[in-house]
């Protein structure tokens, strides 16, 4: 369900001769969420990441003036998550699908006029592919392309956060559950939320999410229950707290990417 923001700057509402005459083309900002649909433990649907990168990107539009050239497309809720892929729920494309379709669109955003293309990413899955092909995109269309990665680079959540928490809680803890609890708290199975920062975890020489030694790693590797986190002292307030960051530096972002030039 789009918000109200949303529908207002929502592309595939416009017709084809609006599109083909749209005003201010050379400043107006076009924005690709894509995120994934993937086991989010016991408690989280596996629709969690889609649905906190479109709660992000509505409040971010609302902190836009109304006359900002901006236009969303519709989430490509499939992403790349066959880390997860051992857990029901999970649909998950292939690099090389995901690769492709991005850069379909890329084209197709070009050919319709447009000069800058944001892909706006809620899926930590996914952020090394879309870092990649925007220089894609960009030789092979010249439009002005950015990636915005939700939570990974932008607005990274610390605040209320246990040192472990913030080294560790990477999937459906302390942080998304929180998030879930604000924005969409039927959704969340709170007498199911798990504590599960496994022991065994902290004896690696080097984290499997930072530091200098990059490995490939598949969920049930180091999770049995999918969670890596403590979902256990989630709260709404906390949740609130990170999505009006999130929001807040998106905004700013769209700002800077529709003034931004080579020359």
């Amino acid at each position: 369900m789009l918000s109200p923001q949303s529908r207002r700057h929502f592309l595939p509402y416009q017709t084809s001769p609006q599109i083909a005459d749209l005003p201010d083309k050379d400043k107006a900002v076009v924005i690709l969420p894509i995120a994934s649909v993937e086991q989010h433990g016991p408690h989280l649907p596996v629709y969690t990441d889609s649905l906190i990168v479109q709660e992000v990107l509505d409040r971010a539009l609302a902190r836009l003036p109304e006359e900002f050239p901006v236009w969303v497309l519709p989430l490509l809720a499939y992403g790349k998550s066959n880390e997860h892929s051992a857990f029901a729920g999970t649909i998950t494309l292939t690099s090389e699908t995901l690769i492709r379709v991005l850069k379909e669109i890329g084209g197709s955003v070009a050919r319709s006029g447009f000069k800058r293309l944001v892909i706006l990413n809620g899926h930590g899955g996914n952020t090394e592919i879309a870092d990649f092909v925007i220089r894609d995109i960009r030789e092979q269309t010249g439009l002005l392309v950015f990636a915005l990665h939700v939570y990974l680079r932008v607005a990274p959540p610390s605040a209320g956060l246990t040192e472990d928490e913030q080294v560790y809680g990477i999937h459906a803890g302390d942080v998304e559950t929180s998030i879930l609890l604000c924005c969409h708290p039927e959704l969340v199975r709170r007498e199911l939320a798990p504590a599960s920062i496994p022991a065994h975890l902290k004896t690696f020489k080097h984290p499997p999410f930072m530091g200098p030694l990059t490995f490939a790693w598949l969920t049930p590797d180091i999770t049995a229950n999918g969670v890596l986190g403590d979902a256990t002292v989630a709260n709404a307030e906390k949740g609130e707290r990170y999505l009006s960051d999130a929001a807040t530096q998106i905004a700013e972002l769209l700002r800077d990417i529709a003034d931004f030039s080579f020359a």
